[in-house]
């Protein structure tokens, strides 16, 4: 807009006289020469200081602001909102002036800087987990799976490991091989709204309710659980880096040939990240935990042995094998597709469904290794079918001589 500086200086001059004056806007708009407009802009810059267009006006929304503003809290839509406004308290303004507000309501929310606090050496450690991952085999064998992470949050100091459940007993698993990975348990550690451990959320207004044998675990080993907002990730930051990791593990998708592939590859990226310098504190987190061992608590984890047995699951391939701290391993066929027990036993393992027991096999040094009974019986079911029983055998009684001598 184009100023006219005489325009201004003449009503300043006459406001200057008698601040209280009533100017006659229609003639000194014909003295000047301009719309009596113009001269009522420059009447006002002049008593209010302030410019015409910065004018305050009535907004539809005034007085539901604190209304607006609590039921925005309860992430109820904006037509919801509206919709309870009109009905409950009168507004008459329109729907889309209701829109706006929320959304620059939301746009300055969202201009407030989340700090996030580092935290002392022993003091906090973050749990994350990437679940329902699904890799394929070279076979093209689908395998779900998923990720625990630990990091601790003075030395970046991470733990992972791949699990295939998520119930309480893993998680407390996946504590437990932690806290001896690292040397030591965290004072506090701070989980996402897990289900497994949580039965009630943490929100803005209500604190979280852990699971009470949870609770005697976290007492048992000495820190304090605590949980993240739901739906406010900030509070968890430093364990934003379970993405980028993934993003490394993704690579190997059809590389693998069983479940124990991606077990070594998470170990060997494990180590990697640990000895690697950290681009948030400059250095390699193995270096720090040397430095924060001292501070974490010393727990007798033996204490912890009664809170989960050394059951592991696999499920049966279309081979009718399993797969083993590397190495494949048959049962019977009926069992195709269905998930079995593996007992460690120490030189070996015990194999059962539904706590029923169905071989115990001896660790072996070989890729594949097949029990006769096993082999003959996926024969019988294969493409050799169609033959007698007696070239079954003999096709078969080859093939694990051949097997044998790998």
């Amino acid at each position: 807009m184009n100023e006219r500086k005489d325009i201004l200086e003449r009503v300043k001059h006459l406001m200057k006289e008698n601040s209280e004056i009533k100017v006659n806007c229609s003639k000194l708009a014909r003295q000047l020469n301009c719309d009596r407009r113009t001269v009522s802009r420059y009447i006002y810059i002049t008593r209010s200081g302030k410019e015409a267009s910065q004018r305050e006006y009535p907004k539809k929304t005034d007085g539901f602001e604190h209304i607006i503003e609590e039921k925005v809290k309860t992430t109820a839509p904006a037509i919801a909102i509206y919709n309870y406004l009109a009905k409950e308290h009168g507004y008459t303004g329109s729907y889309s002036t209701i829109k706006r507000y929320i959304h620059n309501l939301n746009i300055e929310k969202q201009k407030d800087a989340v700090i996030r606090f580092e935290t002392n050496p022993g003091i906090q450690a973050q749990v994350d987990w990437k679940e329902s991952l699904k890799f394929k085999t070279k076979d093209g064998e689908t395998i779900k799976f998923n990720i625990f992470l630990l990091i601790l949050g003075f030395s970046r100091t991470k733990f992972l490991m791949v699990t295939e459940t998520r119930d309480l007993q893993q998680v407390e698993l996946c504590l437990t091989n932690a806290f001896k990975y690292l040397g030591g348990v965290p004072h506090e550690i701070l989980f996402d709204n897990m289900r497994s451990i949580i039965d009630k959320a943490r929100t803005q207004y209500s604190e979280p309710v852990f699971n009470e044998n949870f609770k005697v675990f976290a007492e048992d080993c000495g820190f304090i659980p605590n949980a993240c907002v739901a739906y406010r990730p900030e509070t968890k930051g430093k364990i934003e880096v379970t993405a980028k990791l993934m993003n490394r593990i993704k690579v190997y998708s059809g590389d693998i040939t069983c479940f124990d592939d991606i077990r070594r590859i998470a170990s060997e990226l494990n180590r990697e990240i640990n000895s690697s310098v950290c681009q948030a504190t400059g250095q390699k987190p193995f270096d720090l935990l040397k430095l924060e061992l001292p501070y974490l608590i010393k727990t007798n984890l033996d204490i912890l042995t009664g809170y989960f047995e050394d059951v592991i699951s696999r499920k049966v391939s279309t081979e009718s094998m399993i797969s083993y701290e590397g190495k494949k391993y048959s049962v019977p066929p009926k069992y195709i597709g269905k998930k079995v027990d593996i007992t460690d036993t120490g030189s070996g393992f015990d194999v059962s469904f539904n706590g029923h027991f169905i071989r115990h096999w001896e660790k072996s040094g070989k890729m594949m290794n097949f029990n006769h009974t096993d082999y003959l019986e996926i024969a019988r079911n294969s493409s050799l079918k169609r033959l007698d029983e007696d070239e079954i055998t003999a096709i078969a009684e080859r093939n694990l001589e051949i097997y044998d001598k790998l």
